[in-house]
């Protein structure tokens, strides 16, 4: 059962570097770590990034942050988060916890 990520303290991490094209939703990060417990999103290019957990979702009503943000999602690794930027592409940083 995975831990409340108040409560959780990692043995390993894992940053993965993604360049994410406007184009189409992009997993974020492509493999996830197996037994991870935490997700953390930073983003260091200049376009909004919008978040979901629906690949075939919209823009409207989701979730963004933007240049030098970052946010963190408690999920395991059955859970796919998906990112895509508005108007041209973006770099991210993924840093999961396990």
């Amino acid at each position: 059962m995975a831990q409340s990520h108040g409560n959780f303290s990692a043995k390993t991490v894992t940053e993965t570097m993604l360049d994410i094209p406007s184009t189409t939703w992009t997993a974020l990060p492509t493999t996830a770590q197996t037994g991870r417990q935490v997700i953390e999103v930073y983003n260091k290019g200049t376009n909004k990034l919008y978040f979901s957990f629906d690949s075939s979702a919209t823009y409207k009503q989701r979730a963004a942050i933007g240049r030098g943000e970052f946010r963190i999602f408690p999920i395991q690794d059955n859970v796919t988060l998906y990112g895509r930027p508005q108007g041209g592409g973006t770099r991210v940083v993924v840093t999961e916890y396990r």
